[in-house]
C-alpha cells in the first residue's frame, strides 16, 4: 500500500466505492442484439453499449480489498491526529494517555460534500464502509480536555468543517452513549429518525456529539457498521473524569 502515490491511493479508494451504472449500457447492448441481423445500426449500438459498459465497470478492476481500505483509513486518521495537535497547540508530551478517536458514518446532505460522494460499500465481511466519516479526536492533558472534529472525505483525503474545543475537567457534566432523535434524509429518501449518539456535555451547555450508528442506517445499507471506537471512548473518558474530579 505504501508504494502508491497519494493520487493513486485516492483513485483506488474511489474505485472501491464506485457504483457502476449498468442500466443504459445494458439497454444499448440488448437493442444492438435485437437489431444486429436487420441493419448496421444494431452493430453500432452493440459496440457503443459494450464500450460504455466497460467504462462503467473498469474502476472495479483496480478496486482494493476491504482490509486495504481499513488500513488506509487508519493511516489517514493518524495524519488527522498530527493536524489536530497542531491546531490545538498540544505537544504529545503533554498527554496523560493515548488520544481517543471516535468515528461515525455520514450518509446524508453535509456542508461541503457533493451528494454523489455520499457513498458506501458492504464488504465481503458484511461490514459497511463509508466514503464520508465524522472524525472526533479527544486529547487528555493534566488539566484539560481538548477535542478536534471534522467531516472527513476519505475519497479525496480532505478534512472539512473542522472544529476544536477545550474544556476544563471540572466543567464536564456528562459523557454518554444514547439514542437520540435525528432528522437526516438517507439517499433513498427515507428519514433517519433515531441514531446512537456519543455525547460529551459541559456546564455551559456546549457539547461534543457524534452519530455512530442507526438501526435505519443499518437497514438501508444491509450490513453492520464497522468499529466506531465508542465503547472505548466512553470508558476511558469516564475513568479519567472520575480521577480528575476526586
Amino acid at each position: 500500500m505504501s508504494t502508491f502515490s497519494e493520487d493513486e491511493k485516492r483513485k483506488r479508494i474511489r474505485s472501491y466505492f464506485a457504483k457502476p451504472k449498468l442500466k443504459w449500457p445494458s439497454v444499448l447492448i440488448v437493442l444492438g442484439l435485437l437489431l444486429l441481423s436487420q441493419s448496421s445500426i444494431g452493430l453500432i449500438l452493440l459496440i457503443a453499449g459494450g464500450i460504455w459498459l466497460f467504462i462503467e465497470v473498469k474502476p472495479l478492476f483496480d478496486a482494493p480489498g476491504d482490509q486495504a481500505i481499513d488500513a488506509w483509513l487508519i493511516d489517514d486518521i493518524e495524519q488527522i491526529k498530527k493536524r489536530s495537535l497542531e491546531r490545538l497547540n498540544i505537544d504529545e508530551s503533554e498527554l496523560i494517555r493515548d488520544s481517543i478517536v471516535i468515528r461515525g458514518p455520514i450518509l446524508w446532505a453535509t456542508n461541503g460534500i457533493p451528494n454523489d460522494e455520499l457513498v458506501w460499500k458492504k464488504g465481503k465481511d458484511e461490514r459497511v464502509r463509508f466514503s464520508i466519516n465524522a472524525i472526533t479526536i479527544v486529547y487528555l492533558t493534566e488539566h484539560r480536555l481538548s477535542s478536534y472534529q471534522c467531516t472527513y472525505n476519505f475519497m479525496r483525503g480532505v478534512p472539512l468543517n473542522e472544529q476544536d474545543d477545550e474544556f476544563h475537567y471540572r466543567d464536564v457534566v456528562a459523557v454518554s452513549n444514547r439514542e437520540s432523535s435525528t432528522n437526516y434524509t438517507l439517499p433513498n429518501g427515507e428519514l433517519m429518525k433515531q441514531a446512537q449518539l456519543f455525547k460529551l456535555a459541559v456546564a455551559s451547555g456546549d457539547s461534543i456529539e457524534v452519530i455512530v450508528n442507526s438501526a435505519e442506517l443499518v437497514k438501508f445499507t444491509d450490513g453492520t457498521i464497522v468499529e466506531t471506537g465508542l465503547d472505548n471512548a466512553v470508558k476511558a473518558l469516564r475513568k479519567v473524569l472520575s480521577e480528575k474530579k476526586m
